[in-house]
């Protein structure tokens, strides 16, 4: 196991995480494991949503390179939703990406599309996504075509991630989508000798054979945490035993298989290359006519793949087991294998049916829950307005006005803009409550508070103090025209036919405005605009007299 990276005495979640993700690259996944478990927890601890999903993504990548696919699949796809739930779409798609990959592995081949393909999409969509993320998205959702034996779509995609790899320089990367395609491709011929007895031709797999230069001349070492580099040219040397022993040469087959094994027993734990080198043993054996050997390796492709529960590769151990028997003349055992393999596949399409009705209740959980949450949101809103709005007239109250002003007069200072102020008083207020009753000055107050409404424009507010004290506050006023606002206010109040509220009833009103200065706070800009009011008063009284 290589060394592990220190960890300081209290390390953070994003720390663990950056160690896992590293831990990951190089293959290590045991420790990648520890740590993540590690940064799920600190994660949690601070009530991180990102933080546990990228922690579960790694967990699923981890149980999914161990074979742990029924761990990977429920983890994934805790990941997914909680990448889903935070808002954070190219999270998703990435662990939809390692999701449908599990799935189709399992036997899940509809499943696992549908995950495939909205990885594509959203890494497509999602500005956050890593430039790589398609052609990784386009990796897995053409190995979930391969599983689901639509071999020319899974063709066309994996051909496409090949060249946006290497586009980048990443050769050592496009291994997986070139593998992925020699697979997709032995699988093919395998199928294709199953119903017809027969390979019909080698001639495509023999075409996607070579490997540029780029690639064998890179070193041992890959950025992709989906796959490690070692466990990917394994797998392609063994594609290429396929072909050799296909072709009938045992021998070189033999040596390819031998030297594989090798590298699994100096350490390269990796359950993948295993389970495909004990295909390739039933190949060879099968073909040098060694029917025991034959028998016995499939046997122990079934268990083994079974016990790592890749259904892809247990279906597989089963058409073998069919078609040795049916080579030899045991029809009974062949017919026995045909019928355990029909059993599982009912299997899977039941569990398959059941993780769908699992799918469908979480979405409408997290429906539920987004429309409760929309619902408090609206409650908020509304008491916030509630709460900056005056119950009797409808406008905005003085706590409005004291968080606005702050930044207005702030952002006047540095347009120049010059907003204005006109501080509105209904004059003998208290008269018209006692003649006329309590019912008649509320109404009044309602009506200079629709008069003033009516001269705001976009950008200005008008604000009802308290009592009988109004305000109108204007985002931009020109100095020379600050007294027409006063007297185009003061008339519309005076003419207004006030006889239409109560029969005797006159109202009216006086005003003050003040520009903003640079200096003002609310209260001072209040204050001279108060006395511009009593200075308007007074001059009017004075013309009275």
């Amino acid at each position: 196991m290589p060394d592990a990276p220190l960890l300081s005495s209290d390390p953070t979640h994003v720390t663990l995480l950056f160690q896992a993700q590293a831990a990951l690259m190089r293959g290590d996944v045991d420790f990648s494991q520890t740590l993540s478990k590690s940064a799920l927890l600190h994660a949690q601890r601070q009530n991180d949503a990102a933080g546990q999903a990228r922690a579960l993504l790694y967990l699923a990548q981890g149980d999914r390179q161990l074979s742990r696919l029924r761990r990977a699949r429920e983890t994934a796809e805790r990941a997914a939703q909680m990448f889903q739930t935070h808002g954070d779409a190219a999270g998703e798609a990435e662990a939809l990406t390692t999701l449908a990959n599990v799935l189709s592995l399992m036997g899940h081949s509809a499943d696992g599309l549908e995950a495939a393909m909205l990885a594509l999409k959203l890494s497509q969509s999602s500005p956050a996504s890593h430039p790589l993320a398609e052609a990784m998205a386009c990796n897995y959702l053409g190995v979930a075509y391969a599983c689901s034996q639509s071999f020319d779509n899974a063709a066309e995609l994996l051909e496409r991630s090949v060249r946006m790899f290497e586009a980048q320089g990443l050769w050592a990367e496009s291994c997986l989508p070139r593998y992925h395609q020699r697979y997709a491709e032995m699988h093919r011929c395998f199928l294709d000798r199953y119903y017809h007895g027969t390979f019909l031709s080698l001639d495509r797999l023999t075409q996607i054979a070579a490997l540029p230069e780029q690639v064998t001349s890179q070193p041992g070492s890959v950025r992709s945490l989906l796959c490690p580099y070692r466990k990917t040219r394994a797998l392609l040397d063994l594609t290429h035993a396929f072909e050799l022993c296909w072709q009938g040469d045992l021998d070189e087959a033999s040596r390819r298989a031998d030297t594989i094994s090798a590298s699994v027993a100096k350490g390269m734990r990796q359950p993948a290359v295993i389970l495909l080198e004990m295909w390739l043993r039933t190949e060879i054996a099968w073909a040098a006519e060694d029917w025991m050997s034959a028998e016995a390796h499939a046997q122990c492709l079934l268990q083994s793949a079974a016990r790592a529960e890749n259904e892809h590769l247990r279906a597989t151990a089963y058409l073998l087991l069919i078609q040795i028997y049916s080579a030899q003349g045991k029809d009974l055992q062949a017919q026995a294998q045909q019928r355990l393999w029909k059993m599982q596949e009912m299997h899977l399409r039941k569990e398959a049916l059941h993780s769908r009705e699992e799918r469908v209740e979480w979405q409408m959980r997290v429906r539920a829950d987004r429309q409760a949450s929309r619902h408090l949101e609206e409650k908020t809103r509304h008491l916030e307005r509630l709460a900056m709005q005056d119950a009797l007239t409808g406008l905005y109250n003085r706590r409005y006005l004291e968080q606005i002003v702050p930044a207005l007069l702030s952002d006047a200072t540095e347009r120049q803009r010059a907003p204005a102020l006109v501080f509105v008083d209904i004059d003998h207020f208290k008269q018209i409550n006692d003649r006329f009753s309590h019912l008649v000055g509320d109404e009044v107050l309602r009506t200079v508070g629709r008069i003033l409404s009516g001269f705001v424009r976009e950008g200005d507010v008008s604000v009802r103090l308290g009592g009988d004290e109004f305000v109108v506050l204007f985002s931009h006023v020109e100095a020379q025209s600050s007294t027409s606002v006063v007297a185009r206010i003061h008339k519309a109040v005076n003419e207004f036919d006030w006889h239409s509220v109560h029969p005797g009833l006159s109202v009216s009103a006086s005003a003050g405005l003040a520009l903003a200065d640079s200096q003002d706070t609310l209260a001072s800009w209040l204050h001279r605009c108060d006395l511009q009011m009593y200075v308007e008063k007074d001059s009017r009284y004075q013309d009275l007299a």
